[in-house]
Parts: structure tokens; C-alpha cells; sequence
């Protein structure tokens, strides 16, 4: 197996694209919904780094704070040079804005980390 998180990130498109779209320890993770809930979320995107592998599968999905699946999971196959890897989503829907959303990798069908990320309404 091997395969190491070097970073993960879960961010707002639009504020990413502001920020000048580099990835740096400082940028938070949360996305914005486009109105009041329940509501689609404006666009984000997963960023996240491997190193330390040949190749595996990856796995991730998205949990809200009670443990529930949100998302359906997400599967790819990495193979070495391909370490930075993103997924835009334009299409979830969120029953309600919470700090305690997560994303939730698998390396092979193991659970090997979680990053914790904030859904905010417009106004926050």
C-alpha cells in the first residue's frame, strides 16, 4: 500500500480562484451554499497530494456531521505521477450548513485519513 495524504483540501471554487488558486496551508476548507438550505452548494473542488506509492485506488466520499453519507463515493485509479490530483464537483446538494462536514479517502478500501470542512450559507 504505501500511499501517503500529503495534503487535502476542500475549497470553494470561486474563493480559491480569488486567492489565486495555489494551495498553501492558510486557505480554508469550506464551501458556500447558493441560498438558504436545504441548497446546492456553489461550485468546490477536492485537492489533494499523494506520495509514497506505486500505484492504488483511491476512494473518497463526503460525510456530514452525524456520520451520513452525502456523496456518494468517488473512485480512481492512481498510478505514480499522477500525486495532485482534483475533482470539481457542481452538483451537491447539502441539507443544512454545519462545520462538521468531512471528506472521507480510501487508499485500496481502507480508510486512511478524513478532512474536516465547513458548509456556510451566503450570508455567513
Amino acid at each position: 500500500m504505501g500511499a501517503t495524504l500529503r495534503y487535502a483540501k476542500v475549497i470553494d471554487r470561486e474563493e480559491h480562484q480569488r486567492r489565486g488558486g495555489g494551495v498553501r496551508p492558510s486557505l480554508p476548507n469550506h464551501v458556500q451554499l447558493t441560498g438558504a438550505p436545504p441548497a446546492d452548494a456553489a461550485p468546490f473542488t477536492v485537492l489533494r497530494a499523494w506520495d509514497d506509492f506505486d500505484a492504488f485506488t483511491e476512494t473518497w466520499r463526503i460525510v456530514d456531521p452525524h456520520g451520513r453519507t452525502v456523496r456518494d463515493p468517488s473512485s480512481r485509479e492512481v498510478v505514480a505521477g499522477q500525486a495532485d490530483l482534483e475533482d470539481e464537483v457542481d452538483d451537491q446538494l447539502f441539507e443544512y450548513a454545519d462545520d462538521g462536514y468531512q471528506v472521507v479517502f480510501e487508499v485500496d478500501g481502507r480508510e486512511v485519513a478524513r478532512v474536516d470542512f465547513a458548509v456556510t450559507d451566503r450570508a455567513d
